[in-house]
């Protein structure tokens, strides 16, 4: 089923913005015990998007069947990786700044807008729709 850019898949889905901000005052305790100063515990929170995006990378592979000695991997293992990834940067972004959930909505608002103008209409750059040449992903970033 195709669905028109411009209408959104899940209209008004909250945020859990409460649970986010109770993961970070966990996980702020657990440095504490841990005698982890903010600055590596940012770091480390940074390190585990990224420790997030192999897993999410694996699961791809799986799913494709990729590498025949792995065996294969389901559509649910790689979304449950994928939001992983969303929920651990999330949790960092939490941690740098109190108005996360505020500036993560205005960032998701204005990107995705700007993604919905270039499929519905042509983006300067997007050489796919008609537009000068660019690198794949342009209108998202």
């Amino acid at each position: 089923m195709d669905i028109p850019p411009s209408s959104p898949a899940r209209p008004g889905a909250p945020l859990p913005a409460a649970a986010i901000d109770a993961a970070v005052r966990a996980l702020d305790v657990n440095d504490g015990r841990r005698s982890i100063g903010p600055d590596e515990a940012l770091a480390l929170r940074v390190v585990k998007v990224a420790e997030e995006c192999g897993e999410a990378s694996a699961a791809l592979i799986g799913l494709r069947g990729q590498n025949p000695r792995k065996g294969l991997s389901s559509e649910q293992h790689l979304v449950d990786e994928l939001l992983d990834v969303a929920l651990s940067a999330l949790v960092a972004a939490a941690s740098v700044t109190d108005d996360w959930a505020d500036r993560f909505a205005a960032h998701v608002t204005a990107r995705t807008s700007r993604l919905i103008a270039a499929v519905d209409g042509g983006a300067p750059g997007d050489a796919a729709l008609g537009g000068a040449a660019s690198g794949a992903g342009a209108a998202a970033d």
